[in-house]
């Protein structure tokens, strides 16, 4: 369990330097932090103590990330790519992508195909939750001005 508090520490680190480097408004740098936080552990949640797959679990935690987010837009005001940028961060697989180079240096094409097509599948899976999940938003908000424009 230690090691899951030293990785949400390290998710909240990540996501909060991130949010320095794009240079947010400081009044979004600790909810992005947090929120990014909260979706890796919630991955780290579904995936090892759940018994989750790995896509679902990546897929789940990128649709609450994407959820807070788009409630963090409406409520400060902001596009909700400025949150969703900085909050995804921690749930991007770099450590397959590493492996997948290292394969490729000590010339082992299977495993470096086997952890390349895991990152992308990964990667896939957070794009299509993220994708998804605004969509859904965008729609319920279209939808709900359209009914208080007519009642008006």
């Amino acid at each position: 369990m230690e090691d899951v508090f030293v990785s949400a520490v390290g998710a909240f680190g990540g996501a909060m330097g991130f949010a320095f480097l794009l240079n947010l408004p400081r009044r979004t740098i600790l909810p992005t932090s947090l929120t990014g936080m909260l979706g890796f552990l919630i991955y780290v949640v579904l995936y090892r103590y759940a018994g989750r797959g790995l896509l679902a679990s990546y897929f789940f935690a990128t649709v609450v990330v994407t959820v807070i987010c788009e409630m963090l837009a409406k409520l400060l005001h902001l596009p909700s790519t400025v949150f969703l940028l900085t909050s995804l961060v921690p749930l991007v697989p770099g450590y397959n992508f590493y492996c997948a180079m290292l394969a490729l240096v000590k010339d082992n094409g299977a495993r470096a195909a086997a952890c390349g097509l895991e990152a992308i599948q990964i990667v896939a899976a957070i794009a299509v939750g993220a994708a998804v999940t605004s969509v859904c938003f965008r729609v319920l908000a279209r939808r709900s001005f359209a009914k208080t424009r007519r009642f008006r």
